[in-house]
């Protein structure tokens, strides 16, 4: 297993998590008063699912003799709920993209346990987007 590797490509998702948490977080904020508490209601509680993300990624770094990245994607600025919620889901989107090659990538390294986490992760991507797109139909 090329542990750098492996490193390298878990500390990209936990910068795509961190820049998550901080624009659902901002949704969140910036959402209330505007619309459905729901939908606001649903950015905290996927910003609290992407910080467990965030900490289990760096869990897995650390155990691997790396250090974490605290450095953050960049992250979409909000508008209006409609255009929050459009730019969460294509956030998750390319999250789901990027999971999928990176199990491919532990996979191909022989890493069972870092790929585990990240089809784990990979479900609860799949979960938010779905929830998304039920919200761009029905809530707003």
């Amino acid at each position: 297993m090329d542990k750098k590797k492996i490193i390298k490509i878990l500390n990209e998702d936990r910068e795509s998590e961190l820049g998550a948490i901080s624009q659902y977080m901002l949704h969140h904020y910036r959402g209330e008063g505007l619309g459905d508490p729901f939908v606001v209601k649903t950015f905290k509680k996927t910003a609290i699912d992407e910080m467990k993300h965030a900490e289990a990624l760096a869990e897995r770094i650390h155990d691997l003799g790396g250090v974490p990245s605290n450095r953050r994607a960049p992250m979409k600025m909000g508008g209006n709920p409609k255009k929050m919620v459009r730019d969460d889901l294509k956030a998750e989107l390319g999250a789901i993209r990027t999971y999928k090659r990176h199990i491919e990538i532990c996979k191909k390294e022989r890493d069972a346990a870092s790929r585990r986490l990240l089809k784990k992760t990979l479900s609860d991507e799949e979960r938010h987007a779905a929830a998304w797109r039920a919200i761009l139909k029905t809530k707003i």
